[in-house]
């Protein structure tokens, strides 16, 4: 079949017009610092002292602004240590960069092939073929807008999971200074009864050796007073784990631990009681659970890509040929490839599968916040009931009752196992308040993030995110 001239010179016209488009598709930057500034303002829910994005400027092993490692450690010092410190999070971030360029290269077309060769006259005769052949996948035109898609919504979230990181962080780190805090109250209580028993121990030898105490009386007050000395020692050692494990979660596991943490047990939070309040801040801000839709979202894209299995494979071509007699043609063709014995069933049901198993992954997240939500508000209810009956009933009658003991005895009209059992239950009473304010903190915390960060809807509301192929500076003009 012959080809007019016409056709012949419009034929590489219409090839560099379609190389024009498939190079205009796929021009997506794999700058991610939108995206880094997108979790940034995500992750400002955790904290109003501090801007995420200014942290996270800093060295991940560098020195703290916000805190020079001596001066007592607050929950705010605390947060910005660990937003700019811990590993966890700043890989989350890298996550982002990666799925960034993740984006970038699905949107890219796939490269052209040339291939060329020149033959040589093996029959005495002059001339000699030639042959250059263009080669350009034209499937990727249908099939790529679901790659991006796909890489759209693991770019997504992989943003949410890393403000989502975050909060969890933040959580952690709040409630691990609530127990340094506890930790150094308990220590202190230690402390004093340690110095009460060891005064007890010396009225009682003073009494013993005038003789108006038995020797079994002695025997008591040196186990009561070797029993205080190993409660220093132990809350000793829980101070330095609590303070271990504080400085591992803000990223500085060798730091010294000469320092201690200041601030009330528990602070004090705007917390609505209402339950269904705190669903719907759940259900609005629960940054794991919008990371889990866009898995869903993910794989529903997945899915139409499989289903492009079931269209045949078309790959255009395009080649310039000499043969030996010196006679030169352009010869456009495609190479098809037609699904018949891998139809694309397989795919198609495999990626079904994964979209309900994602589905599913969504259903459970939003089943688990529901959980966490009620869960946590009835451990902060219980734990701020035990600390009012503590602080409120308890203590004051613990308190008294010690006082009046201390000068019955002064008086002579009780013994003094009567004191020491008074001070005894004044202790127990006093360490139960610093276990239950901690209790509080930790209902507090865990509550924070279930809800998805903070207590405010305005902060809590995840916003929609547009995935841009512009720079920032680009997209600015």
């Amino acid at each position: 079949m012959a080809f007019s001239t016409g056709r012949i010179t419009s034929f590489p016209i219409q090839t560099c017009a379609l190389a024009a488009l498939l190079a205009a598709t796929g021009c997506a930057s794999t700058d991610a610092r939108h995206e880094l500034d997108v979790a940034a303002q995500l992750s400002a829910r955790v904290t109003a002292s501090h801007d995420p994005s200014e942290v996270w400027s800093l060295p991940v092993e560098g020195e703290s602004p916000a805190w020079n490692g001596t001066d007592p450690l607050t929950y705010d010092h605390a947060v910005a240590v660990s937003l700019q410190s811990n590993p966890e999070l700043r890989r989350m971030l890298a996550l982002i960069r990666a799925r960034r360029a993740d984006f970038a290269q699905a949107g890219l077309p796939p490269n052209p092939t040339v291939g060329f060769g020149v033959g040589i006259a093996i029959d005495s005769m002059s001339g000699a073929p030639a042959m250059v052949e263009g080669m350009q996948m034209l499937s990727w035109l249908w099939k790529n807008p679901h790659r991006v898609a796909a890489a759209e919504a693991q770019l997504r979230g992989a943003i949410f999971s890393a403000a989502s990181m975050c909060v969890d962080i933040m959580a952690r780190t709040r409630t691990q200074v609530a127990e340094v805090i506890g930790a150094q109250q308990l220590l202190a209580y230690e402390l004093e009864h340690e110095r009460i028993a060891t005064h007890n121990l010396q009225l009682v030898e003073a009494q013993v050796e005038a003789g108006e105490l038995s020797q079994l009386e002695l025997d008591r007050s040196r186990v009561d007073a070797q029993a205080a000395s190993a409660a220093v020692v132990d809350a000793t050692h829980a101070l330095r784990e609590s303070r271990l494990a504080l400085v591992a979660t803000m990223g500085r596991p060798l730091h010294a631990l000469e320092w201690t943490a200041d601030g009330p047990l528990p602070p004090v939070w705007n917390i609505p009681d209402d339950e269904v309040r705190l669903l719907e801040l759940a259900a609005h801000g629960r940054l794991d659970v919008a990371a889990a839709g866009e898995q869903l979202l993910q794989a529903a894209a997945q899915a139409e890509l499989a289903g492009t299995k079931r269209v045949p494979d078309v790959m255009g071509m395009l080649a310039w040929r000499r043969n030996s007699g010196d006679r030169r043609s352009l010869v456009p063709g495609a190479q098809i490839t037609i699904p018949i014995w891998d139809n694309g069933d397989p795919a198609v049901a495999r990626a079904h599968a994964d979209m309900e198993a994602a589905r599913l992954a969504l259903l459970a997240a939003q089943e688990t916040a529901q959980l966490e939500v009620r869960t946590s508000l009835t451990r902060l209810r219980n734990a701020r009931a035990q600390v009012n009956s503590l602080r409120n009933d308890q203590l004051p009658h613990a308190v008294t009752a010690q006082e009046r003991s201390d000068h019955a005895w002064r008086e002579g009209e009780v013994s003094l196992n009567t004191v020491l059992d008074t001070q005894r239950r004044r202790i127990a009473i006093e360490h139960s308040l610093v276990a239950q304010s901690i209790n509080v903190m930790r209902a507090m915390c865990a509550l924070r993030k279930a809800v998805g960060g903070s207590f405010d809807l305005t902060l809590d509301a995840i916003p929609p995110i547009e995935i841009s192929k512009r720079t920032p500076e680009e997209a600015a003009e």
